[in-house]
């Protein structure tokens, strides 16, 4: 039997073998693949890189999508990585529980394909990020309450309105937090710091122009109207108008100066008391100039009668 009649067996099994040692070739690179994967998400999740663990093993599930312990492992690090999202929560860690979650929300479209292989979805993370948002404003608000700093406060809250304008679990902290607020102005008021009373309620009028419809302010609500804060503001400004005048009357227009730029803290645009402000303190400098330090204000000064 010639050589030439068993060529094409030869090629047949040259083929085979060379099939045979493609694939254990293909085979090994996935190994390899799959190990530096693992190694430098492990790395990269140790280091609390969560988007580089995840990136690594995407681009090789986006390869090797039939792939079982690819996709058996990135389901893994996937449910890895929501887990350390949950633990910050837990701790109360909010702004690294939402980053967290924020990562896997960002990712979510490369492997929603094993959506029904998590225990959660796209829903439960913008569920936590919004959760988490919530707690942050709350501590914000509650940080800034306890400096007096009462804008930044309620500042916390109106900017999650923005970001999330039909939501009613942060509408209605948002609402507390205006009738805590308020809850201050009214004792200020009552102890007659018509100062602090009118820069809060002037405040507390701006914040109501996040809400719409009355159906939550007014009485009983502890959210008081329009109305009512136009009014204590107003009341303010002439309670303070008057004090200024006593004290300029009396002489002491150090004093009445004060009372008076105490009240444009809360009502820059009042020009009447703008004009006294300016006619005292010409007043005053005079009074120093001439080596007095204080002198008895005159009835004639026309800024401070037209303050009245």
């Amino acid at each position: 039997m010639s050589r030439t009649h068993h060529m094409p067996k030869i090629i047949g099994g040259l083929a085979v073998v060379l099939i045979a040692l493609t694939a254990a070739g293909c085979a090994s690179a996935r190994r390899t693949a799959l190990k530096q994967a693992a190694a430098g998400s492990a790395g990269a999740f140790a280091g609390g890189d969560y988007g580089r663990a995840l990136d690594l093993y995407q681009k090789l599930y986006a390869k090797n999508r039939s792939n079982g312990k690819v996709v058996s492992r990135f389901t893994a690090l996937i449910e890895e990585v929501k887990s350390a999202g949950d633990a910050a929560e837990a701790k109360e860690s909010y702004a690294a529980a939402r980053n967290v979650y924020g990562i896997l929300a960002e990712r979510w479209d490369g492997f929603s394909a094993l959506a029904r292989r998590l225990s959660f979805n796209r829903g439960d993370l913008a569920a936590g990020i919004r959760d988490c948002r919530l707690a942050l404003c709350e501590r914000q608000f509650r940080q800034e309450i306890g400096a007096g700093n009462y804008g930044k406060a309620l500042v916390a809250y109106q900017t999650a309105l923005k970001d999330y304008p039909g939501d009613q679990a942060i509408r209605s902290r948002y609402l507390k937090g205006i009738a805590e607020v308020a809850s201050v102005a009214a004792k200020a008021m009552a102890s007659k710091d018509y100062g602090q009373a009118g820069r809060i309620n002037g405040l507390l009028l701006k914040s109501l122009e996040p809400l719409a419809g009355p159906d939550d302010k007014g009485p009983g609500t502890g959210i008081p109207s329009r109305e009512s804060l136009g009014s204590s503001v107003q009341l303010c400004s002439t309670e303070l108008t008057n004090a200024g005048l006593v004290e300029y009357r009396k002489g002491h227009i150090d004093s009445a100066i004060a009372v008076w730029e105490d009240l444009l803290t809360f009502d820059p645009g009042n020009a009447e008391i703008k004009k006294a402000v300016e006619t005292a303190k010409a007043q005053l400098g005079r009074l120093k100039g001439s080596g007095k330090t204080s002198g008895r204000a005159g009835r004639s000064a026309r800024g401070a009668k037209s303050a009245r």
